[in-house]
Order: C-alpha cells, then structure tokens, then sequence
C-alpha cells in the first residue's frame, strides 16, 4: 500500500492523505464486501491514519479520526485496541471529559481484564487533568500494588493537604487591604507593588487636593487610585489562578514521571 510505503520514509503527512483515500475508495465498494471483512479494514486504516496524525502532533484531528471507529467488535482484543485508541486520542487532545467516559466504556465492554494494564496509567493521567486527585491516588495504589512497585503513594500526593487558593478569597483580600490578595495568592513581591502604586495614586491625590489643585488631585489622583485598586483586586484573582495552574502542572508532572519511570522497568 502507497501509504504504508509513505509511512516508512517518514511521510507521515502525505501519507494520512493516502490512508483517507483507501478509505474512500473502500466505502465505493462496500456493497460487494463482507460487513465483518469492511469493519476490520475501515478499522486498521483509521487506525494507521491516527498513528500519523499523532507523528504530527495533530491530536484534535486524531480524536475526529478515532470517532470514525466501529466500535461493534467481537474480538476484545482488537475492540480493546480500538477503544484504548479513542481514550488516549482524547487525553491528548485535551478532551479530558471525554477520554475518562471511554475509559469507563472499555472497563465495562471489554471481558478480559488482562488487556488492562495500559489502561491504569492513562487513566490516572486523566484523572490528574480533571483535578480529581482522590480518584487518581485510590487507583495509583491499586496500579502499584498491582505491579508490585515501591512507591510511597502518600509521599507522592502529598499535595493533596494543600488546598488550592481560591480565587475568589484573594480578591476579596485585597479589596480589604490592597496587595494582602497577590501575597495570599503567592505572589508576595507584586503584593508590595500593588501597595506602593496604590499609596502613591493616593499621596498623589491627597497632595494636590492640600495645595487646592483640586481638579488635578480629584480626576488624576483618585483616577489612578481607583485604576490600582480594582486592578490589583482583578490582578489578584488572576495570580491565585495561575498559582493553582502551576501546581496543578508540576503534581500532574510528578506523577507522569513516575509513571514513565515505573513502565520503563516493567519493559525491561
């Protein structure tokens, strides 16, 4: 086949185009084909044209191709391929809702739970994403205990005693006291920052209002103040979401690295 041949040389591109083609030109003859025979073939060029599609790291457009699957499989060997297929598609695309709900649907479609045990692994990845950590710690034990690992699951989500800044607090804070919501959030030094602009603007004001510029001290001085005050509160819940994002980012990496680590071993 042309795009198997594309496939060796690294034309991975070119040879998606060629896969949707056999594809193609297989549905003009389905009406001479046996429908099991149809199926399986669909299935493996679909198949071949996700593997490319993720060469190119064009994982939206693997996660369309994966929902072209016939998913009607007697085999559960070839069912489970495709299924798992379908979920790794979605975690990679970032359709983290989705890839769980297939991952569920292989658990419960599939027969033989031997077939499982790649599946433990991307599971608790998309568990992490969808910030349901208890779910992906209980299921990480069972993995561990499973294969036999030495891992100390607790020490590895350790995290899980630091609650998240709220968003909502740290804004709340520095409406009371300007610059406390950027420290509370973890941002200590732009905490300062957002206090010194803010007692300037209103030294600022109080100034010129002293010296009876007041249209200057009004409109400039309280305009500036008002500007650092909402502003630092909206900067504020900004910072807290972005702390959550960052250790969201380094939990969920600890923990993909230790995966890899664990699955590395078991190859050997």
């Amino acid at each position: 086949m042309t795009a198997d041949s594309l496939v060796a040389v690294g034309q991975f591109d070119l040879a998606s185009v060629y896969y949707e083609k056999a594809l193609f030109d297989q549905s003009q003859q389905i009406d001479s084909m046996n429908a099991d025979v149809y199926r399986l073939m669909a299935n493996e060029l679909l198949y071949k044209k996700i593997r490319c599609q993720k060469y190119l790291k064009r994982f939206e457009d693997a996660w369309q191709t994966a929902q072209r699957f016939n998913l009607n499989e007697p085999n559960d060997t070839l069912h489970y391929k495709l299924r798992y297929e379908v979920a790794l598609a979605g975690y990679l695309s970032q359709h983290y809702g989705e890839a769980h709900g297939q991952i569920l649907q292989t658990r419960f479609y599939i027969r033989d739970s031997t077939l499982f045990s790649g599946l433990d692994v991307l599971e608790i990845l998309t568990l992490n994403e969808l910030d349901r950590w208890a779910e992906s710690k209980e299921l990480f034990k069972q993995y561990a205990a499973r294969n036999q690992l030495n891992i100390d699951t607790e020490e590895l989500y350790r995290f899980l005693k630091k609650k998240p800044k709220s968003p909502e607090k740290a804004q709340l804070l520095s409406f009371i006291m300007p610059g406390v919501g950027q420290m509370y959030a973890g941002f200590p030094k732009e905490g300062l920052v957002s206090v010194g602009l803010q007692t300037l603007a209103l030294g600022f004001g109080v100034y010129h209002v002293w010296h009876r510029y007041y249209l200057i001290g009004f409109f400039t001085g309280a305009g500036m103040f008002q500007a650092f005050y909402f502003g630092g509160a909206r900067r504020a819940e900004l910072m807290a979401e972005e702390t959550n994002r960052k250790r969201k980012a380094k939990n969920n990496q600890r923990i993909r690295m230790t995966l890899i680590e664990s699955e590395n071993k078991k190859g050997k």
